[in-house]
């Protein structure tokens, strides 16, 4: 039961925390104890909510209190070599990526997670219950903020 649990929820953990820090080993390592802390703290547990939601919010603390002991946050616009990479990227020019991601930073984090959640190819559905939104939010926001750089990288031409 504790490996189907594990099993079923693990790519939603780790794909949301890939986002917040865009660093594969911490994300491993901050997974990882998102896992153990659940364990800890089952107790707690709001079987209302889904557990998914609940073991991204863990793991969303335990990112945010690694960066204030780091004393900074490893976000978007402190991080430039943040690449995370996707099929749709690898194929982009390089000055392309950097334009895009100069846009990025204009955004909210919860919407630069919605966009780069979604190039790693996470579905709608996962994007949902990792960032506790429903699913038509998830996909409202991703096509708003693409439709949003398409037109600023066009009025640059």
């Amino acid at each position: 039961m504790v490996d189907a649990f594990y099993r079923e929820n693990y790519p939603i953990v780790y794909g949301y925390l890939l986002s917040l820090c865009g660093d594969a080993a911490q994300a491993e390592e901050l997974t990882a104890e998102t896992f153990c802390r659940a364990v800890e703290k089952i107790g707690r547990y709001d079987p209302r909510y889904r557990p998914s939601t609940w073991l991204c919010t863990i793991g969303r603390n335990l990112f945010y209190n690694e960066c204030r002991r780091k004393q900074h946050m490893t976000e978007l616009e402190a991080a430039e070599h943040l690449r995370v990479p996707s099929a749709e990227l690898v194929y982009l020019e390089k000055e392309t990526v950097a334009e895009i991601w100069e846009i990025l930073k204009t955004y909210s984090a919860e919407h630069r997670q919605v966009f780069i959640m979604r190039l790693e190819g996470m579905p709608f559905q996962q994007i949902s219950l990792a960032l506790d939104r429903s699913e038509n939010w998830a996909r409202v926001t991703y096509f708003r903020i693409k439709n949003k750089i398409l037109q600023e990288m066009e009025g640059k031409l």
